[in-house]
């Protein structure tokens, strides 16, 4: 079985899991997007952009807490503090589903790449979740899971940039490969991110769609991801989307 290399050095936000309170919400355009932008700014004079990021994301499929275990170790074994992440994982709730992303990031000043694992019931959409993350991972991870016949679901291109409002709340407006210019706010409950959107006159997608977009997104994302026109939905995209998401609201209202 193939051995990773692991660089050393250690991030201090790492070990800890945390609970992580997220929204997404959908922009129409770049120009709805430098809008809400000057308004973030405006609104909340406090706010900084702490980083502008081109990122690459690689999103493994959701398993069972057990089952995300078995990559995870297998990733972590030979790094020299790996047991720390491990035993973060432990602590996940047993019932728990998990999702493992790597992510290459690139800024104007470095390049870094982060390893987050999602733990939820839903743990690409749910509102609150639990996130571990650490930055100090080789960039042979996607290779050495590969190796091991632990293939992404989807890979996502997107470029961020990521604004500080205030000492609980960080608001990252992107535009991602599929889904376009998005928002997404963080802070520490569910009130508070739903105190900022209110103030900025955002609604937040619903579970829903966010689970259709991502479905639509995973049957095709090669085509999305390598295409040179951007890599957005098309309109004929969005309608299949739309009518799959009222049709599973539909059956969940049941």
């Amino acid at each position: 079985m193939s051995q990773i290399e692991q660089p050393q050095g250690r991030n201090k936000h790492e070990y800890a899991s945390v609970k992580e309170v997220e929204r997404k919400y959908l922009m129409a355009s770049e120009d709805d997007a430098r809008r809400l932008e000057e308004k973030i700014k405006q609104l909340f004079p406090g706010t900084h952009l702490i980083g502008e990021y081109t990122e690459v994301s690689y999103f493994y499929p959701k398993l069972p807490k057990r089952d995300a275990q078995k990559p995870l170790r297998l990733a972590l074994r030979f790094r020299y503090d790996g047991y720390k992440v491990l035993n973060e994982v432990d602590k996940i709730p047993d019932d728990a589903l998990v999702t493992i992303r790597f992510r290459s990031r690139l800024s104007p000043v470095e390049k870094k790449y982060v390893l987050t694992i999602k733990a939820s019931t839903d743990p690409l959409h749910d509102a609150e979740r639990v996130e571990i993350e650490t930055e100090d991972i080789s960039e042979k991870l996607v290779d050495f899971f590969t190796e091991n016949n632990i293939k992404p679901e989807s890979v996502w291109r997107s470029n961020r940039r990521l604004y500080q409002v205030d000492n609980d709340t960080r608001i990252d407006v992107q535009n991602v490969t599929g889904y376009g210019w998005t928002a997404e706010i963080e802070s520490s409950d569910l009130g508070k991110v739903q105190e900022v959107a209110g103030k900025l006159g955002i609604l937040p997608l619903s579970p829903e769609l966010l689970g259709e977009m991502y479905n639509k997104y995973k049957e095709n994302w090669e085509s999305y991801y390598n295409s040179e026109e951007g890599g957005h939905f098309t309109e004929n995209d969005w309608t299949e989307i739309e009518d799959r998401a009222r049709e599973s609201a539909i059956r969940n209202s049941i």
